[in-house]
């Protein structure tokens, strides 16, 4: 008659359910608030101001106008 193989190690570890924060976004964009932005594809000014909301990741050809007042 044989015997059955013995199992030297635990059937399955030990499960601990962890939880987690979501990520923050490394900036908030406030929908309210429009934006002069260029498409990076053709290199042209959009002509109307869009959402801020847009830059969030939605269209990834638009980027914002760099202020012509910045570093001053």
């Amino acid at each position: 008659m044989a015997t059955p193989k013995q199992v030297t190690e635990p059937a399955t570890p030990a499960v601990v359910a962890r939880i987690t924060e979501p990520a923050r976004p490394d900036r908030v964009y406030d929908p309210r608030k429009k934006v002069k932005v260029y498409d990076t594809n053709t290199k042209q000014v959009v002509r109307r101001p869009v959402p801020e909301t847009w830059l969030d990741g939605r269209f990834p050809n638009l980027a914002p106008v760099p202020s012509s007042k910045e570093g001053k």
